[in-house]
């Protein structure tokens, strides 16, 4: 029987325990998903290389599941465009998006539709799959990732069983092996987590290696309301050593775009140039670093002779 189906001896007779023991089995249980992550650290990375090489070259990093693990990565996926001004991550779940609110089991038994969803969002050889499964044996992931070797496409299994046909199918096995659920089957629970954490550390290393974020901030954060906008402008006063008018002004001036009004403060330059130099540049974070070297320059205190 699968590592994720099992019954688990810490969680029997779970119906007869009081409301703080039952919190302490899940906790307890939860406290070992951390370790699992840990111990794959090594695949990520690998992963995380490809996928980042990929972004630079204008591919996507596509993820690709059923139920939960299909649902894990279109969250993934659309926090990308906020936190990171990107449309290259792309989430795609077994059942459309009605199943992000409505279960769509039935689905995930059909190889063949995993195949043509990768082709009605025109997954080419320059893209990155990355397909999600808890058991690592569903049929729709399983197509999928025939489809896209078919095209020469890096791919990526993401699993929580150490014998799972994906990893098998896989260029790269991320395969964080949390032992069985509280409730025998519920994959939503220690599997999910551990689904959660890698795909936040794919998304987060792979924009970070393709220059989309600066030192640690959201550099190419989409700022659409007040919350935001108050965080580009505290990012604008911290690095650029501008007063808050100094620096709402870039952001205006710069329609918004958080590394262009960088540039703009740090060199005295009109918006076309900024966003000239970061058009032309190799990353956005290359660019930026070397005008923060340049502004850290001409800022020096003098020495005393």
């Amino acid at each position: 029987m699968r590592i994720t189906e099992r019954e688990n001896p810490a969680s029997a007779s779970l119906d007869t325990k009081t409301t703080g023991r039952i919190l302490r089995t899940i906790a307890r249980e939860d406290a070992k998903v951390a370790g699992a992550v840990r111990r794959v650290l090594p695949q990520i990375a690998r992963a995380v290389d490809v996928i980042a090489a990929a972004l630079m070259h204008g591919g996507r990093l596509v993820y690709l599941g059923a139920g939960t693990s299909g649902r894990l990565g279109v969250l993934d996926a659309a926090e990308c465009v906020p936190t990171f001004g990107t449309n290259q991550v792309v989430g795609v779940i077994a059942g459309g998006p009605r199943a992000l609110h409505r279960s769509s089991e039935a689905t995930e038994d059909d190889p063949r539709q995993g195949a043509r969803d990768l082709q009605k969002i025109r997954f080419a050889a320059r893209d990155v799959l990355v397909a999600v499964s808890a058991s690592g044996r569903t049929p729709y992931a399983l197509g999928a990732m025939r489809h896209a070797r078919k095209l020469g496409a890096p791919v990526v299994a993401l699993a929580c069983n150490p014998d799972a046909p994906m990893a098998r199918l896989a260029d790269i096995a991320i395969v964080p092996v949390v032992g069985p659920e509280v409730i025998a089957g519920s994959t939503r629970m220690k599997a999910g987590t551990a689904q959660k954490l890698v795909l936040n550390m794919l998304s987060t290393a792979s924009m970070v290696r393709a220059g989309r974020v600066f030192s640690n901030w959201m550099i190419n954060v989409q700022v659409t309301n007040r919350k935001l906008r108050e965080r580009a402008c505290g990012i604008l006063m911290k690095a650029a050593q501008a007063p808050r008018p100094a620096a709402s002004r870039a952001l205006r001036q710069s329609a918004g775009r958080l590394p262009a009004a960088l540039l703009m403060l740090w060199k005295k330059i009109p918006p076309r140039e900024a966003n000239t130099l970061l058009r032309r540049g190799p990353s956005i974070a290359a660019v930026l670093r070397a005008a923060q070297k340049e502004f850290g320059r001409s800022h020096r205190p003098a020495r005393v002779r």
